[in-house]
C-alpha cells in the first residue's frame, strides 16, 4: 500500500507514485543481488549516491530480510528499503523534498504492508484487458470511462487509451477502448 495521498503508475521499470502537491515521491523496482550479499552491504554499494552510512540497518519485513538507509540529494532526502525475496531483492526508494517525522513514519508503515500474496489471492489476480466497445448514442467520455474496471483516474487514463485530448469529445458509432477485467 502507498502512503496517503499518493497517485501510483505501474510502469514496465517500476511502480512510480508521488503525492498531491509534488513534495514526496516513491519508485519500487526488482533487481538481482547474490544470495551472499548482506543487504546492507547492497545498500551501501554506490546504487544510490549520498548514503548515510550510520543509518544503514538490518530490519525485517513481514518475515522477509530487509535493510534500510537514508540519503541525502541536493533538494531531496530519502529513505530506501531493500527486502530480499526469493532470489529478488525489492527496491523501495522513498524521496522527500522535506523530511518530517510523519512523513517516515507513512513510509515504514508503506513498505511494512509488503508481503508474499497467498495462493488465494495470487489465483484471483485476474490480468485486465483491453476491449473495443462501440460509441452508443448518449454516451460521453465520462461514461465510458466509467465503465472501466480501473480505479485510479479511469478519465485521465480513458483519453490517452484512445488519444482524445482534454476537450475532445466521442460521438455515436466510434469504437473506444475500455479497460476491462
Amino acid at each position: 500500500m502507498a502512503p496517503e495521498g499518493f497517485t501510483l503508475d505501474n510502469t514496465a521499470q517500476a511502480v512510480l507514485g508521488v503525492k498531491e502537491g509534488g513534495g514526496q515521491a516513491l519508485r519500487l523496482d526488482v533487481v538481482r543481488v547474490p544470495s551472499e550479499q548482506p543487504l546492507t552491504e547492497y545498500l551501501t554499494s554506490g546504487w544510490i549516491d549520498g548514503i548515510d552510512s550510520a543509518s544503514v540497518a538490518d530490519v525485517g519485513i513481514s518475515g522477509l530480510t530487509a535493510a534500510t538507509a537514508t540519503a541525502k540529494g541536493d533538494q531531496w532526502s530519502f529513505r530506501l528499503y531493500a527486502v530480499r525475496f526469493g532470489s529478488d531483492v525489492y527496491r523501495f526508494i522513498f524521496a522527500s523534498k522535506r523530511v518530517t517525522p510523519e512523513a517516515d513514519r507513512g513510509f515504514r508503515e508503506s513498505v511494512g504492508t509488503f508481503r508474499r500474496m497467498s495462493v488465494a489471492e495470487s489465483n484471483a489476480a485476474k490480468p485486465l484487458r483491453l476491449k473495443v466497445v462501440t460509441v452508443a448514442e448518449g454516451d460521453t467520455v465520462e461514461r465510458l470511462a466509467g465503465r472501466m474496471a480501473i480505479s485510479d483516474r479511469p478519465l485521465e487514463r480513458f483519453r490517452v487509451l484512445n488519444g482524445l485530448g482534454p476537450n475532445d469529445r466521442v460521438k455515436a458509432g466510434d469504437d473506444v477502448k475500455i479497460v476491462v477485467e
